[in-house]
Order: structure tokens, then C-alpha cells, then sequence
């Protein structure tokens, strides 16, 4: 099975990161409630179950701070910060609102930080 998600080209301090995920498709968009930062790349993702540790290790110091990343996989999903991640099921609403705390402590507008929505539509 695979985890689906979007890496914002932007966010990125280490784009190498790209190699370890196929890229299914590419869209210029702006950001909920921040269209003063600019158009932003948009990369709709796939990893598969063999990569996905591997892929999150990486994630982590490849994103820069203050932004975030997702991947989703039926009720599942890992929110990748910094030197951080959260993994946890739809069901878990503690744990999801552990990870939208931590979001918006670093400086992610809440808009962004809505993350039931993933589940549907992993890529955003």
C-alpha cells in the first residue's frame, strides 16, 4: 500500500528529499490565509510502505522550520516537522490535537493546520 501526501517545494532546505518519493503530479497554489508568501509549489506524493521510515528520518531535517509535511495512508498519517513528526490514527483526536498545538506553537497559521480534511484527500 502506499502513503500519499504534498511536500511544498518551498518548504524544503535539502530538496534531495524529493528522490526517495514519486512524484505524481505538480501545482502552483497559494497557501491558506497566507497569499502575501506567494504562489508555492505544490508536489502531490507517493512512498511506499518499504521507504516510509526511511522517508520520515529524512523529512525531518530536510524541512525547514516553521513549515510542515503529510503523508497518509488510510486512517493513518505521519505530520513531519523539524526534527519532529506525529503519527497517529484518524480515531486519535489527543494525539492529532498534540500535533495542531505543536504546529501553531512554531508559527504555522492555524488555517493550515486543519488536518481531519487529509484523511479525504491526502492531497490537499
Amino acid at each position: 500500500m502506499t502513503w500519499k501526501g504534498v511536500i511544498i517545494g518551498e518548504s524544503l532546505d535539502d530538496k534531495k528529499i524529493l528522490k526517495l518519493v514519486k512524484i505524481v503530479s505538480t501545482r502552483k497554489s497559494f497557501l491558506e490565509a497566507e497569499k502575501k508568501k506567494g504562489r508555492m509549489k505544490l508536489h502531490s506524493i507517493e512512498v511506499s510502505d518499504e521507504r516510509k521510515a526511511e522517508f520520515v528520518t529524512k523529512a525531518e531535517l530536510a524541512i525547514k522550520q516553521g513549515w510542515y509535511m503529510h503523508i497518509v495512508k488510510d486512517d493513518s498519517i505521519v505530520i513531519i516537522f523539524r526534527k519532529k513528526n506525529f503519527e497517529f490514527r484518524k480515531k486519535e483526536k489527543d494525539k492529532m490535537k498534540m500535533a495542531v498545538d505543536y504546529g501553531i506553537s512554531i508559527g504555522i497559521h492555524p488555517g493550515q493546520m486543519e488536518i481531519m480534511p487529509l484523511f479525504e484527500n491526502p492531497f490537499g
